[in-house]
């Protein structure tokens, strides 16, 4: 058991959340209560776009002939657009039902071009329906029966021929519906269930559906790479198990949230294959944000809450295998109370975990409550229903964000710590090596610092970097053809040139730098507070310069040149790591001629001269 504190600090997170939930239910109760009333089509409103949102004729039932702007329809009864039929739907007639709403146009539009671009909007409906105007059929989503193709989600802009207009100026809009199958009907209900239901012209309307839909969609494909660097960060380093989870659930979310839009009819993929993979990414989603929270907060995850995750993954394997719809309609609730306790349960675990000092719970704790909120919300419209936007991705983002927050500073404490070792682990190797160093630091033949002279001197370089941030670059020198030297003047030459070659570098050098032989005919330099160009330009006064002395030898002028290979250190990695992009840059300045200053940077060789 926790200690009793714990307890009792978990009403007031409980108290917040139902009193959101109040607040929605009342915004729904308000938005009920208020009548809305369909004013008549002009160009004013036509430009503004005319909401058709409001009462409704409506009757069960099915008949081609009430689609006749003739019919008189005023013993129909009422019914608000957007609003689910009864949950038992009308069994008797099929699931079918009819929708009309008579309006009225401005004479000023008839016969006007304006008139030639008017447009309807419609929303969602459940499951499929036709759409007349004047009664003519111009368009529809789904198949009604017999066909009884489902297509719930779908919304759409229909044009509305200027024929549909009566020379009276009444333009009269049936809606024929179909609710679908009955498990639908009895679990989800039926009919313009959401979405705008607009009148406007066709160009505007399609405009506003299209930027309407662009923010989800710049959030989905920001959350999908957002997930996939997650999941590098954990390819590179297996250690990084948190960097997997986060990567893994951001995916999810990003999957779902493309198939929430409109933008998911862009792809050549069914209707149930759409829903395959939107129920399967929700269903999934528990499971892996339970294994996301309790890895970033490092708590192990106990047998029984092994089970409860491994149902979540159950479901979602069990609604993508089974096929048709009907499996969605029958699980839905099912799984969103198999949700609720999840949802007390990572609140207080993270509220717990944030008494007891852990900075991550705390980061993580807001967003989880907004999602949780966003949940409730989102059940309330399906259970009730509620007549709210759906806020999930609202909440999903919350979740994302905090959690990208907090891994963001698990990794600079992790970066911190590492570069603190880094240097740490330097600082003792260079006082292990200092006294081996005091033996031989120097060079016999030429009087610079030897290899191990450099390194020591370099080690302290990189300590000062720590300290002050300010960058060094490493420079490594070669003599070009050197082994002509020796082998047509015979080694007493080859070391004369090397130590002239050592004279005209340390001369033109600055007292802070450092000049070594790296071996052989190789040397390499150290420059202090230097950054790549500023090296570039030492490097190449000193290739200018060996290029323009000659060196004398029994009563002979000898022409030397060197080629330069130029690395920048880079905070966090080893010199090793800089002398080896050094000399990968000398490599290329080889192979390009020689006589050559070559730069190793990120992209890849930049070539001086």
């Amino acid at each position: 058991m926790y200690p009793t504190t714990t307890n009792r600090a978990v009403w007031p997170l409980l108290a917040l959340i139902f009193a959101v939930c109040l607040l929605t239910a009342g915004q729904w109760a308000r938005a009920q209560s208020v009548p809305q009333e369909i004013p008549r089509v002009s160009a004013e409103n036509l430009g503004e776009g005319l909401s058709l949102r409001g009462q409704w004729r409506f009757r069960p039932g099915d008949d081609v002939n009430w689609a006749d702007p003739a019919l008189e329809d005023k013993h129909w009864q009422t019914l608000r657009v957007p609003e689910r039929w009864p949950m038992s739907g009308y069994p008797e007639y099929g699931h079918m039902g009819w929708y009309r709403l008579t309006l009225g146009v401005d004479p000023a539009l008839h016969g006007t071009r304006l008139l030639e671009e008017v447009a309807v909007k419609m929303g969602k409906v459940l499951s499929a329906y036709e759409l007349y105007a004047g009664g003519e059929l111009i368009g529809s989503v789904g198949r009604l029966p017999p066909l009884n193709e489902v297509d719930y989600d779908r919304e759409r802009v229909f044009s509305i021929p200027q024929s549909a207009v009566a020379a009276d100026g009444r333009l009269v809009l049936a809606l024929r519906v179909w609710g679908g199958e009955a498990e639908l009907v009895e679990a989800w209900g039926a009919g313009a269930i959401s979405g705008s239901y607009v009148l406007g012209y066709h160009r505007d309307l399609l405009i506003d559906a299209v930027l309407a839909e662009v923010p989800g969609l710049i959030l989905a494909v920001l959350t999908f790479f957002f997930g996939c660097y997650h999941l590098y960060l954990y390819w590179r380093n297996r250690s990084l198990e948190t960097f997997f989870w986060f990567g893994l659930m951001a995916c999810n979310i990003a999957i779902y949230g493309v198939m929430l839009t409109q933008w998911k009819y862009a792809t050549d993929l069914t209707f149930l294959t759409m829903k395959k993979i939107e129920f399967g990414a929700v269903y999934l989603f528990p499971a892996v944000a339970i294994q996301m929270i309790w890895s970033l907060l490092r708590l192990p995850i106990k047998r029984w809450l092994r089970a409860y995750q491994l149902t979540f993954v159950l479901a979602a394997l069990l609604v993508v295998a089974i096929p048709g719809h009907t499996v969605h309609y029958l699980t839905l609730e099912w799984w969103q109370l198999l949700c609720l306790p999840s949802m007390v349960l990572a609140p207080w675990v993270l509220f717990r975990e944030t008494r007891a000092g852990n900075a991550e719970a705390r980061t993580v704790l807001l967003g989880t409550l907004i999602f949780v909120c966003t949940a409730l919300n989102d059940m309330l419209i399906d259970l009730v229903p509620l007549e709210s936007p759906r806020l999930a991705p609202l909440g999903f983002l919350a979740v994302l964000v905090s959690m990208m927050v907090s891994l963001a500073n698990r990794f600079t404490t992790m970066y911190t710590a590492l570069e603190t070792e880094v240097a740490e682990r330097t600082a003792e190797l260079s006082e292990a090596n200092r006294q081996l160093a005091r033996v031989a630091r120097v060079d016999h033949l030429t009087g610079l610092l030897n290899r191990r002279g450099f390194t020591e001197e370099a080690e302290g370089e990189i300590r000062r970097t720590f300290r002050s941030g300010k960058p060094f670059c490493v420079v490594l020198a070669d003599v070009d053809n050197f082994k002509q030297f020796n082998d047509q003047y015979g080694h007493v030459c080859g070391d004369h040139v090397l130590k002239r070659t050592a004279a005209l570098l340390q001369d033109r050098l600055r007292e802070v730098d450092r000049v070594a032989r790296w071996g052989g005919e190789e040397f390499i330099l150290l420059l202090p507070e230097t950054d790549t160009e500023g090296a570039a330009v030492v490097a190449e006064k000193l290739r200018e310069a060996v290029e323009q002395n000659l060196v004398a030898f029994d009563d002979q002028r000898l022409s030397i040149t060197m080629t330069f290979g130029i690395a920048a250190f880079r905070k966090g990695e080893s010199l090793d790591a800089c002398i080896a992009r050094a000399d990968t840059a000398l490599y290329h300045g080889k192979e390009n001629g020689r006589n050559k200053v070559m730069i190793g940077n990120y992209k890849g060789l930049s070539l001086v001269n």
